[in-house]
């Protein structure tokens, strides 16, 4: 059993380099290969599974994320506890990344009782139904959701979402100037280079609702050069949209194949297909 387990530690290193892009140096289909080897191998803790869930997710495997789930467990321990609802509550953002916001919605569903125990659970399962509540046109019952949590019951480092939930939440309720507020607390407080990116991308989706395209521009081209590329499929779309808004078509197109590239499984990456195929491509004169 001891090499499986150290091939899921070397994999879970490699997806750690998530500052480069994982799809285009092959790492991430060798991380992969060496996970499910540990996890048909039937090794692997908790804390590895969990640790690899976050991290798949991360750098937008989302499907591998849900293989990864373990069997359906009681917990033997406090601690197992915890991880089997960290996972629960990590793979609802898997889910609703490929776009199955009615199945992230469904696997949070009975979650409380598990999540009560632990105040980054509590925290983490309402921030991932307000997020969705948010994305599927229920903000208002998203921002009651927000007004629940405290901050406190989360790490430092995952402070920054909580601002960025409530500013999901207070964009679908046309309160521009406050989500625009709760997103630049967030960018204060982001302590990871994935949060600092996606402040850029939540700044831009603000602009959008405002219709300044030039700014939305700016927002996502600054996004799009971040050194951190995991996931971000929804603000390379957003920058194809504010490209054919200001006319400049074949930047769009390069904006939306930039989308399929780097976050392929994502619902956006679907959408900027769909673009890419109905946009004929215009010849620069």
């Amino acid at each position: 059993m001891l090499l499986p387990t150290l091939e899921m530690y070397l994999a879970l290193g490699a997806l750690r380099l998530r500052g480069a892009s994982l799809r285009a140096t092959g790492e991430l289909g060798e991380a992969l290969a060496r996970l499910e080897r540990g996890w048909a191998a039937g090794v692997g803790d908790l804390d590895t599974r969990n640790d690899a869930v976050n991290l798949l997710v991360s750098a937008g495997a989302y499907q591998a994320a849900l293989r990864a789930e373990p069997p359906a467990q009681p917990p033997r321990a406090a601690h197992d506890a915890l991880e089997l609802a960290l996972i629960q509550v990590n793979l609802a953002e898997a889910e609703y990344n490929l776009g199955r916001w009615a199945d992230a919605e469904a696997r949070l569903f009975e979650l409380d009782e598990a999540c009560a125990a632990f105040p980054i659970t509590r925290a983490g399962l309402l921030q991932q139904r307000a997020w969705i509540l948010a994305h599927t046109g229920r903000a208002e019952a998203a921002l009651a959701l927000c007004e629940r949590v405290r901050i406190t019951w989360l790490p430092l480092h995952y402070h920054a979402e909580h601002h960025f939930t409530r500013a999901a939440a207070l964009l679908g309720l046309g309160q521009l100037d406050d989500a625009e507020a709760a997103t630049r607390s967030g960018s204060a407080a982001a302590r990871r280079t994935a949060s600092q990116r996606n402040a850029t991308i939540l700044l831009a989706r603000v602009a959008a609702a405002r219709a300044d395209w030039p700014l939305v521009e700016r927002r996502c081209r600054a996004a799009a050069e971040h050194p951190f590329r995991g996931q971000g499929g929804d603000g390379l779309l957003l920058w194809g949209d504010a490209l054919r808004e200001l006319g400049r078509e074949n930047d769009a197109r390069a904006a939306w194949k930039l989308c399929v590239d780097r976050d392929p499984e994502s619902e956006s990456a679907r959408h900027a297909a769909e673009h890419l195929a109905s946009t004929p491509a215009f010849r620069r004169r």
